[in-house]
């Protein structure tokens, strides 16, 4: 026969086993949709959600790269060495056509926003950039949707930016 105390233990950690399966098995987690760094057809599946199509590439530095279809923005990853272990994506985009981008209007947008940084590049385009560590494992779409909706604001404000 089992002790009183012994009892309560063997229920409390059934319970706990069987609150872990049910939650483990729980639909809304199993439907939720990640997007990792380290693996690129889920970031295009995701900009696909989006309504956007990009194209598969590589950076200068020998990492993967997209460019989105009407060449708006281009996604760069993070990653080792050896372009594997990819932990961070980040949304880019540089315009040639603002001559009155300086460096006042730049710093200011990376001041006064929350998300997102902007420069002049060595070639006199005014860029804006955006990172997201999604780690390996990756982020929910919910997660990645609230810095996309950031970078595409910054995007489409541009002229106000930099004019």
């Amino acid at each position: 026969m089992l002790s009183h105390s012994t009892m309560r233990r063997l229920i409390v950690v059934f319970a706990a086993a069987f609150g872990f399966a049910v939650l483990s098995a729980s639909p809304a987690q199993a439907a939720t949709k990640l997007v990792s760094a380290n693996n690129v057809k889920s970031v295009i599946a995701y900009l696909k959600s989006k309504g956007d199509t990009v194209t598969q590439g590589e950076s200068d530095v020998g990492n993967v790269m997209l460019t989105e279809s009407d060449n708006l923005y281009d996604v760069h990853f993070d990653c080792d060495d050896n372009h594997t272990n990819c932990s961070a994506i980040q949304f880019r985009a540089c315009y040639a056509d603002y001559p009155n981008a300086n460096l006042e209007k730049t710093n200011a947008l990376s001041r006064d926003y929350f998300f997102g940084k902007s420069y002049i590049s060595e070639e006199g385009y005014a860029c804006i950039e955006l990172p997201v560590p999604t780690g390996t494992g990756g982020i929910s779409y919910e997660a990645l949707d609230r810095a996309f909706d950031a970078f595409l604001w910054f995007r489409q404000n541009t002229d106000e930016a930099f004019n």
